[in-house]
């Protein structure tokens, strides 16, 4: 029996079967199943480049914000400073670490 072609359909041969689709897949090669090394090298380095993007975005950021609140405790420090002075705080009355009598 021979099938009638619908919608641009080619007719099926009688031959067809499980042997005739072994067949077609030796001849099409071996199936793989899996990506390429190509996919896989391709991800692998995108991966790679992400992470180093990130670590060095990260740096940078932390080392502007390392930055400014090194500079702001300085500057309250600074400050500090300034108001015990202005106060009258005698800061070589407390300062035992350059005292010579400790020999």
């Amino acid at each position: 029996m021979s099938k009638v072609p619908e919608n641009g359909e080619k007719m099926a041969s009688e031959a067809s079967g499980p042997v005739a689709s072994e067949a077609a897949q030796a001849e099409a090669g071996p199936v793989r199943s899996g990506p390429s090394w190509k996919q896989v090298a391709v991800a692998a380095g995108s991966f790679a480049v992400t992470v180093v993007g990130t670590v060095v975005v990260t740096l940078a950021a932390t080392h502007n914000s390392a930055r400014r609140a090194n500079a702001a405790a300085y500057a309250h420090g600074l400050l500090d400073g300034a108001k015990a002075a202005s106060n009258g705080y005698d800061f070589d009355e407390d300062d035992d670490y350059f005292d010579e009598d400790d020999d």
